[in-house]
């Protein structure tokens, strides 16, 4: 028996597909019987994201961010690593195939911070977060995505929070998960 809450889908029409996403349209039955058309953003990919920090606890702890141009809001913006995770590609591994092709560096260890869906309402996709440990390498940029690489400190990060400069979903919910820690 279905449960009184669920809304069933009596079918579906593709109405746009990209390499990375596709648009659906379905058809649902509401639990109090009426149909409706529901339009769902079906990404092809899950995302991952990783906080990569170095230093001791409590203050000499550092964050490194990449800075990128982001066209659809057309600013430059501060984030974590982040990107798609291949087909196959476990999403630890993704993390710190991210953390080098972004920043140049690697990982001692990468460890699971939080997964979440970032527009549950409209979308499938799932970010899966992490936060990385002994950073080796020169934090350089790969020039064909990313503008410049650097370490903040956790004050300059919480300072950049409070300016809203920060402005990128993932890396703010990665951010503000690992200073709750």
């Amino acid at each position: 028996m279905t449960p009184d809450y669920i809304w069933r889908k009596l079918g579906s029409e593709s109405i746009l597909r990209t390499p990375y996403y596709s648009i659906q349209r379905d058809r649902l039955r509401h639990p109090r019987g009426h149909e409706l058309d529901y339009y769902v953003i079906e990404h092809l990919r899950q995302a991952v994201g990783v906080v990569p920090v170095r230093g001791a606890p409590p203050g000499s702890v550092e964050v490194l961010l990449v800075q990128q141009w982001r066209h659809p809001v057309q600013k430059l913006a501060w984030a974590i690593p982040a990107g798609a995770i291949e087909s196959g590609e476990a999403p630890d591994m993704a993390a710190r195939r991210e953390l080098r092709e972004e920043a140049g560096c690697t990982a001692a260890e990468v460890e699971p911070l939080y997964q979440y869906h970032p527009s549950i309402g409209i979308s499938n996709q799932t970010f899966h977060l992490f936060v990385a440990g002994g950073i080796e390498g020169p934090a350089v940029a790969d020039d064909n995505e990313i503008h410049a690489v650097r370490w903040f400190s956790r004050g300059e990060v919480e300072a950049m929070l409070a300016r809203n400069e920060i402005v990128d979903g993932m890396s703010l919910v990665a951010l503000l998960m690992w200073l709750r820690k």
